[in-house]
């Protein structure tokens, strides 16, 4: 059986343009799934901003509160002053006032280092905010660009697929259950270019009877990989 070592080829170039199609249709979805997962990292960021954002906020109002409490209580206090009925009694409650005075200043100091952690926070939150506005952004892009890759990738498969059907028919019925195998098996693998002595495949070193056999375009088969065996016309 002399074999038209053409069609080998051309059937060989559709199964690897399948190979290729199938392998972006698969990439697809992941370039997806790669985008998702920084969009999940960026709203968990955002997420972390915003809860220390809150906690400052509601510490610092607690502070806020607790510092006029105490400051309505020493100006209380001052006004009792003059009600003491002894020194003792007076000098107690003016130790009280200055006490209370130097809490309220580490009050303060607290209030205040808190709403300066506050301030940078909110920058934090602001730009937590913008990020994971773009990266949403950038995922409803891929989503929408892949969709479309799908599209065009399924009608060059059924194209391609379509134009392989039409070339096995040319096979020889012969090695047509074998060749079917092979593609389940193997796919584009299922041929191979011989090169100089060896399988293109493989590297499988060829016989000088498998060389002749392929010079006179018989069917052989590569002893390494199994490919069908052809040289380029």
């Amino acid at each position: 059986m002399s074999l038209d070592f053409g069609l080998l080829q051309t059937l060989h170039r559709m199964l690897r343009q399948l190979t290729d199609i199938e392998d972006r249709m698969r990439r697809g979805p992941m370039k997806v799934k790669i985008v998702e997962t920084n969009e999940t990292s960026f709203a968990t960021d955002e997420a972390e901003c915003l809860s220390r954002q809150d906690e400052l906020r509601r510490s610092s109002n607690e502070k806020t509160m607790q510092l006029n409490e105490r400051e309505a209580k020493i100006e209380d206090m001052k006004a009792k002053l003059n009600a003491c009925e002894s020194n003792k009694e007076f000098q107690l409650l003016k130790d009280r006032i200055a006490a209370d005075l130097q809490a309220n200043s580490v009050l303060q100091d607290e209030i205040l280092e808190m709403l300066e952690r506050l301030d940078v926070v909110n920058a934090e939150v602001v730009d937590a905010k913008a990020n994971h506005q773009k990266s949403k952004d950038e995922t409803a892009v891929m989503r929408d660009k892949v969709k479309l890759e799908l599209i065009e990738l399924t009608a060059e498969k059924e194209r391609v697929s379509g134009e392989l059907a039409e070339s096995e028919k040319d096979l020889p019925g012969t090695m047509m259950d074998n060749y079917r195998r092979l593609v389940r098996l193997k796919g584009e693998n299922s041929f191979a270019v011989f090169m100089i002595d060896n399988c293109d495949n493989c590297n499988q070193r060829l016989t000088t009877q498998t060389i002749s056999n392929l010079m006179l375009k018989k069917l052989v088969y590569c002893p390494g990989c199994g490919a069908v065996l052809y040289t380029k016309t």
